[in-house]
């Protein structure tokens, strides 16, 4: 088959509703990212820092997922960012509005969407309109990157953190989580090789969490309140004592740094934004808005219920810092189990793991996106047309671009080899994909705002 045969497979439009707000929370996934990163958090500031940051967190997401929202249902297209980009800095007068229909399913409408909302129709007049979009782009991807491996290194050590568990003995070495880090990333990597499944196991995910995060707070509350041994923690000591552990004299500089933890409770909120070949022009319009609201509002609730249990459940908060997973030490001394302790923790994998496939998913889409997009912008028969093609493709009987996500797969596994394993590492990874998604969230508002003329705006 030829390359031009091969490049005319196109996504099933498979995604619904549940579906696309499977893979959405399943990737964000608030109440398992706020515990498996909670180590930065409680050394920077205790619960307070992780209660009050969830607040500030889940409103500056909730910002961002109104204004990427907005942009979602006014220029639908997979590439987000980088094509809203590009098509604000037409030269030429255009509209930031599509046509209304009486029936939003209607096939007009569908087939206007995808050929108005693709590179092709827009007119490039600038190098800076070109590399500005294509910058974001490479943001976004990067920061989606780093989001899959941040997930790898806190699935090796959520698995390490129970051997620990079970063997208090055990010495923690960095080539440990690496050798984690890197299994698990092959196993990840399997499942986004068929794309037929990926409706299903979004909606496992969602699922699987939600019962997840049941579970494993009911269980905890219950057990924790058959202990009459050890008093119940003061309110004043969860929501009003600032403990400083970071080695940091500013306690403000201390905050700031342990906001990397609530944070990154919300991160790949724009993930439904680069489904819209997979669930459609007309529908994408009106579900990718009301997905990232309510990943946004479900992933904030949850997290913070589950933050605020769980910290009552603490008898030491000595032994929650110094564990290498608090989250496994919080839920030993609140059942004072180590095998249930174990069960709750083998959930909280479970929910991981499926969060893992979901940024697998996210990732692929971006870069193939990104390389439907920007190929026509090279010389035909050049290196870079070439490449990008290849990125873009979708391999027959797969439905799935292969190339983009093995690419993306083998990034992950070089940022393991490189960071190696380290807790500093794993800060670092953190910090690295929230920085470089909210700025690929930003530059798009920053145009709309500033750049862009506003007699262009009708909408």
């Amino acid at each position: 088959m030829s390359s031009s045969e091969r490049s005319e497979v196109k996504f099933d439009k498979h995604f619904n509703w549940w579906s696309l707000l499977g893979i959405a929370f399943s990737l964000s996934c608030s109440w398992v990212g706020i515990s498996a990163s909670m180590a930065v958090g409680i050394a920077s500031g205790g619960p307070l820092l992780i209660i009050y940051g969830l607040i500030i967190a889940a409103f500056f997401s909730l910002m961002c997922g109104i204004s990427l929202g907005d942009f979602a249902a006014i220029l639908p297209n997979s590439s987000g960012g980088s094509f809203w980009v590009l098509k604000m800095l037409e030269q030429e007068s255009v509209t930031l509005k599509t046509p209304e229909y009486e029936d939003p399913s209607d096939d007009d409408e569908e087939v206007f969407l995808e050929n108005y909302c693709q590179t092709f129709n827009v007119e490039v007049s600038s190098k800076f309109q070109k590399v500005s979009s294509m910058v974001v782009g490479l943001l976004n991807y990067f920061g989606a990157i780093f989001t899959t491996a941040s997930i790898c290194s806190s699935l090796s050590m959520s698995c390490i953190g129970i051997h620990k568990l079970l063997h208090p003995d055990y010495e923690l070495k960095h080539w440990h989580v690496f050798v984690g880090y890197e299994c698990i990333n092959a196993v990840l990597t399997l499942f986004n090789i068929y794309s037929t499944p990926l409706p299903y196991i979004s909606q496992f995910g969602l699922y699987t969490s939600l019962l997840s995060f049941a579970m494993t707070f009911i269980i905890c509350i219950v057990s924790r309140s058959d202990n009459t041994v050890d008093p119940w923690p003061k309110a004043s000591n969860i929501f009003g004592s600032f403990d400083n552990q970071t080695g940091w004299n500013s306690s403000g500089m201390a905050f700031v740094v342990g906001l990397v933890n609530p944070i990154w409770a919300f991160v790949g909120i724009d993930s439904a934004t680069h489904m819209i070949d997979e669930v459609g022009y007309s529908k994408s319009r009106f579900l990718v808005p009301k997905v990232i609201i309510t990943t946004i509002i479900v992933g904030f609730v949850t997290s913070f219920i589950y933050c605020v249990g769980l910290f009552f459940c603490i008898t030491d908060q000595t032994a929650v810092v110094e564990s290498i997973l608090p989250i496994v030490e919080i839920f030993y001394q609140a059942t004072g189990n180590r095998n249930l302790s174990v069960f709750l923790q083998c959930m909280c994998i479970t929910t991981g793991f499926v969060s893992g496939i979901a940024s697998g998913t996210w990732q692929s889409r971006i870069l193939q996106s990104f390389g439907k997009s920007y190929a026509p912008f090279y010389k035909e028969g050049s290196l870079g047309n070439k490449s990008l093609k290849k990125l873009a493709v979708l391999t027959p009987g797969f439905k799935s671009p292969l190339y983009a996500h093995f690419l993306s797969q083998i990034c992950v596994t070089i940022i393991g080899c490189i960071f190696m394993g380290s807790s500093t590492a794993f800060n670092a990874i953190i910090t690295a994909c929230i920085t470089l998604l909210l700025m690929s969230y930003a530059v798009p508002s920053f145009i709309f705002l500033f750049v862009i003329k506003k007699e262009k705006i009708h909408s």
